[in-house]
């Protein structure tokens, strides 16, 4: 059976030509030395200076004798001295291995949007498509997965059982970048690579945070009601214009969001831990104290991933520090805030406000927030621009036909199962 060994090579300071040069000079006669094996050096990524081998052989066997012999052995001395940092995984091909090539495409409104996935059915797959119109439940999903090689993942639950009980599974394309929703523990004992879709719809999430801001700071949704029911009430409202906003979690969707209030003459305050001062202050930012920022901010906006350490972020001791003409933004996960808490300052008018896209609940039926008329509900449709959803797409199609083909993903898109990436942001 087809072996395939990716290498990911990042040259020394100073030493990409150099690496360039013994690369094209040396890899590519490698492969002509045996039998059964070639060696591609796939890609030179510019931006990031890295470089790609593939390495492809036609058994364990041949894979093996290459890698014994003394010119490979020669060819990585003479790598050594010119890399930063290497890593190396190896797998079978997916379209190696017998089997169906179904792919489960769990995200709703995917199903009204068949032309952006045509790339994988012109590619032999089968396609089906989510009817239930909402997030799949764990049962439901595993009903769905026989014969399945691959999802297009929205938020349904990935779990030890799923896995278990869907063998032929070896790829979710996550439709977005959380990943809260993946045992990626036990995605890894299974055999099931996890790439997510970075970079596609952070501008989208921002966009809808800043318009949630502004319908807040405008009172847009009492306006609408007060015009509808016959009345002309104009009592004022605190505007945008030259206020204080505290971003938590300053990852892509931050950045995007901080540049919108930028152009409002905002102060911006920034929380979070795995970024430098130097960094904020070069985008017109301030680090500060997350007890500073929720201390000051006119409106808090969330865009931090839900991890342990950050479930229930938003308690009833940090609500208290908020002022109480602030509002609160959630746009990110809604794990992040202890919604009974944020029920109890809204009744008490300990806050303003508070505009929410996500909900530790999806659909938040019940919810004593339904029925608050100083909070704006949106459907967890954030990142759902027309675009992002093109994009996102367009990249989940691209990270399934390349990891079915044994080529590899860039930009970061295949998480390390071994070492889940930290992020500083949420892009959905």
């Amino acid at each position: 059976m087809v072996r395939v060994v990716i290498e990911e090579l990042e040259p020394a300071p100073g030493e990409a030509e150099r690496l360039r040069a013994y690369l094209d000079t040396h890899a590519r006669r490698l492969g002509g030395r045996q039998r059964g094996v070639v060696v591609e050096v796939l890609a030179s990524v510019e931006r990031d200076a890295r470089f790609v081998l593939r390495i492809v052989a036609e058994d364990e066997a041949a894979l093996r004798t290459f890698m014994e012999q003394p010119l490979w052995r020669d060819f990585e001395a003479g790598l050594e001295p010119l890399l930063r940092a290497r890593s190396r995984r190896g797998f079978v091909p997916i379209a190696a291995r017998n089997g169906a090539r179904r792919v489960l495409v769990a995200v709703p409104i995917l199903a009204e949007r068949r032309e952006l996935l045509r790339p994988l059915e012109e590619a032999g797959f089968q396609l089906l498509f989510n009817d239930l119109g909402r997030n799949l439940s764990e049962e439901e999903l595993i009903a769905r997965l026989d014969g399945v090689v691959a999802t297009v993942a929205g938020m349904e639950p990935y779990t030890e059982q799923v896995f278990a009980r869907a063998p032929q599974l070896r790829i979710i394309a996550r439709f977005g970048v959380g990943f809260d929703a993946i045992d990626l523990a036990a995605a890894r004992r299974h055999g099931v690579q996890v790439a997510m879709a970075f970079g596609t719809n952070h501008e989208a999430v921002a966009d809808h945070a800043f318009a949630l801001m502004a319908a807040l700071a405008h009172q847009l949704p009492a306006y609408d009601a007060v015009v509808r029911a016959g009345a002309w009430s104009r009592s004022g409202h605190p505007g945008l214009f030259g206020h204080t906003v505290g971003i938590i979690g300053f990852g892509r969707i931050g950045r995007a969001l901080a540049k919108r209030c930028k152009a409002f003459a905002m102060r911006i305050l920034v929380s979070d831990p795995a970024v430098e001062a130097g960094t904020v202050s070069r985008l017109g930012c301030e680090l500060v104290p997350l007890d500073q920022l929720l201390r000051e901010a006119d409106f808090v906006s969330l865009h931090t991933p839900l991890t342990p350490e950050t479930a229930r972020l938003i308690d009833a001791k940090r609500l208290s520090w908020m002022k109480p003409t602030a509002y609160l933004i959630n746009t990110a996960r809604g794990g992040l805030v202890d919604e009974e808490a944020l029920v109890a300052a809204l009744k008490a008018g300990r806050l303003a406000g508070a505009a929410l896209d996500v909900f530790a609940s999806e659909p938040p039926l019940g919810s004593p927030l339904l029925a608050m008329d100083r909070v704006l509900l949106t459907p967890h449709v954030a990142g759902l621009s027309e675009d992002a959803i093109r994009r996102m797409a367009a990249v989940c199609v691209e990270n399934i036909l390349r990891l079915w083909r044994g080529e590899p993903l860039f930009e970061g898109r295949l998480l390390d199962l071994a070492a889940p990436p930290q992020e500083s942001t949420t892009d959905r």
